[in-house]
């Protein structure tokens, strides 16, 4: 640095020395004790207790008044287990501060962590006998004593004051929280409900203390309380709609589901349907997978002649229904076809009520939800195209539009149409950004590119969805890239995924036969291939909609080849178990006018050498040799032998369980 430059700073320092205030003698000292006191605080936190007390004796000195420099001055001596000392400096500090509250509390507190809890107790009294007055040492004190966890002690002092100043409610939730801390649970909700009485805008805040607590015992005596006092008070009163309500929420986090609904629909009943309790017990309900209750708590609107919530409970009962078919779905359940019937009745809830209520201020998402069963679980693409031509009179913000878009897009895709699908998913996309409908555009825009055989693009698209970790279609969009990554045919020709992106195409379009048709060479091919339990699980699923029995026979047969033996995965054993199980019940279920129900496998299974000169057709029993209860839990025992962890184990355990239990039962 030249020598110029080095005057020049000089010379600005200088000015701004001369400019700037000198600091006062007070303010400088000032400075310097806090300093100290942040030095003394940090040598706390770190154990260093000895240097810590030098520190606040000598701000005590400088600080006499300051109860902040003494309290942590005591801290520190009693982390040395210096109770004498700690003792001395309060006791000074009491000759010249004779009525401070904080310090002679502190005193008691600290003959209480010597041991001497008798005279720590007769400190404290006398404390609440110099000010009783003063509603503040109660707290104080029991406040301190439960930091020590001198629980009931507290209590004794909260009710005291409560005496002393003649207010039966006053300190109610600390009270109730030191009864649930020495487990006196009736006594903890008697507060609780005391409190609820007087205000219910303290529900939620009972709740959440509740909630710390995972005791079915707290519930349960919660419970009886609410129903005694509810036997005591007018039915409709404002007290007897407050307990009420926090009846039905205490049965739902019990889990008395049923109980929970019954008591919202007579909090509804008292309350002149005013609360909508069971509407909101229908969400909840639905939110525990109790769908069967969650319908009933939606259709009690449908009884009532006028109400608010008639319309929007239908859409929620739609909605309930759907979700009871996918965790059918999902979870391998639909044994006999359960899912079909909850789609259809979905798809009626939402039929009556775009007839019932035609100016309903949801239009576009019910005709979205009727799109969209119409696809998914009808198969009547024509059907959909109906209810996408009275989009365009429902349309009122770009949200709307992008549905439209979105189902025009899902229309063009079921009719082969991807090109221009691809337009309409991607116009969604652009326009929805975020949320929902953005998040299907997308998957359906990867959907359409892996049925039209562009996989790279499709991997583009379904990328962006695995980030989205809430999304529905996150797991979904992860399966579909996953297979389009590892499954390559040696010659880098893609024929085998471009044959089983047809086949989901044909299988997601209604048209099993023929899906069927496309996959059955597979049985030909080697076990080792990479789309080998991809093509199993497809064939299995799509032969289930034409007959299960079928179905069964033909992965039966193909998972006993030794080179698919010993790779079967744990997806392909749960199918073949779940088939096995709803043929059993089939065959149990099976009239003699059942049986003369024919079926007929498709013509391409035929020409495998696996069943070449076999009839693949017949009754419902058929060329099938009737399944016993013992082997239907055999296929489950194998599966779980092999993946005694796996995804499905504790769904199999299940499953093995109920039907010991039938087995049980029939002897």
């Amino acid at each position: 640095m030249n020598t110029s430059r080095i005057r020049l700073i000089t010379g600005m320092m200088l000015a701004l020395l001369v400019l700037l205030p000198p600091l006062l003698p007070d303010e400088t000292a000032a400075a310097q004790s806090r300093n100290d006191f942040n030095l003394g605080n940090q040598l706390l936190r770190d154990g260093e207790f000895e240097e810590a007390y030098e520190v606040f004796r000598k701000l005590m000195e400088e600080n006499p008044r300051s109860f902040a420099v003494y309290d942590r001055a005591v801290s520190a001596l009693i982390n040395l287990k210096r109770y004498e000392d700690a003792i001395a400096i309060t006791e000074d500090r009491l000759e010249n501060f004779a009525t401070d509250v904080n310090t002679m509390v502190r005193l008691g507190e600290i003959y209480h962590i010597r041991g001497d809890k008798d005279e720590a107790r007769d400190i404290w009294y006398n404390v609440l006998d110099r000010h009783s007055d003063n509603n503040n040492a109660f707290r104080r004190i029991a406040e301190t004593m439960n930091d020590h966890r001198q629980y009931r002690e507290a209590i004794e002092v909260y009710k005291k004051a409560r005496e002393q100043f003649n207010d039966p409610g006053m300190f109610g939730f600390d009270i109730a929280d030191n009864y649930l801390a020495v487990n006196e649970f009736e006594s903890a909700i008697e507060e609780y409900l005391d409190i609820l009485a007087d205000d219910e805008r303290q529900k939620n805040r009972i709740q959440r203390q509740l909630l710390n607590y995972d005791e079915q015992q707290l519930y349960d005596t919660a419970i009886m309380l609410v129903e005694e006092r509810l036997d005591q008070l007018q039915a409709g009163s404002s007290r007897d709609l407050a307990y009420r309500d926090f009846l039905v929420w205490l049965n739902m986090e019990r889990g008395f589901y049923r109980r929970a609904l019954a008591a919202a629909r007579t909090l509804e009943r008292y309350s002149d349907n005013e609360r909508h309790a069971v509407f909101r017990v229908g969400r909840q309900l639905r939110s525990h997978d109790e769908f069967e209750l969650a319908a009933d708590a939606f259709s009690y609107y449908q009884d009532l002649e006028r109400h608010p919530l008639k319309a929007r409970s239908l859409e929620e009962l739609s909605r309930a229904y759907q979700d009871w078919a996918a965790h059918l779905i999902d979870n391998n359940l639909d044994f006999g076809g359960g899912a079909d019937s909850l789609y259809r009745k979905a798809f009626q809830s939402v039929e009556r009520l775009t007839e019932q209520f035609p100016q309903y201020d949801r239009r576009m998402q019910t005709l979205v939800i009727q799109s969209e069963l119409a696809l998914d679980h009808l198969k009547e693409p024509e059907l959909a195209r109906s209810y996408f031509d009275k989009m365009e009179n429902a349309v009122n913000d770009t949200s709307d539009e992008a549905q439209m878009h979105y189902i025009e897009g899902r229309l063009l895709l079921y009719e082969g149409d991807f090109q221009m699908a691809r337009v309409s998913l991607t116009r969604s996309n652009r326009i929805s950004g975020s949320g929902d409908t953005a998040e299907k555009s997308r998957y359906y825009l990867g959907l359409g590119d892996f049925y039209n055989g562009e996989f790279s693009y499709s991997r583009m698209q379904l990328r962006s969805l695995e980030r989205e970790n809430h999304s529905y279609f996150a797991n979904n969009a992860l399966q579909l890239r996953y297979l389009i990554q590892n499954a390559h045919d040696e010659d880098g020709e893609n024929r085998s995924l471009k044959r089983y992106a047809k086949a989901r195409y044909l299988y997601d379009t209604g048209r099993y036969n023929e899906s069927a048709e496309l996959l059955a060479p597979m049985l030909e091919e080697a076990a080792e291939h990479p789309l080998q339990n991809e093509s199993s699980l497809l064939l299995a699923r799509s032969l289930r909609q034409i007959h299960p029995e079928i179905a069964f026979r033909v992965i039966d047969r193909h998972m006993r080849r030794p080179s698919v033996a010993r790779n079967a995965g744990e997806r392909m054993l749960w199918e073949r178990a779940r088939l096995a199980e709803l043929v059993f019940v089939m065959q149990q279920r099976a009239t003699g006018d059942e049986s003369g129900f024919e079926w007929q496998a498709p013509a391409g299974l035929l020409d495998t050498s696996m069943f070449s000169g076999e009839q693949l057709s017949g009754a419902l029993s058929g060329e099938t040799s009737l399944l016993t209860l013992a082997g239907v839990v055999d296929y489950y025992e194998e599966l779980l032998i092999r993946y005694p962890d796996g995804y499905y184990s504790d769904l199999t355990r299940d499953r093995i369980r109920k039907l010991e239990r039938r087995e049980h039962r029939e002897l």
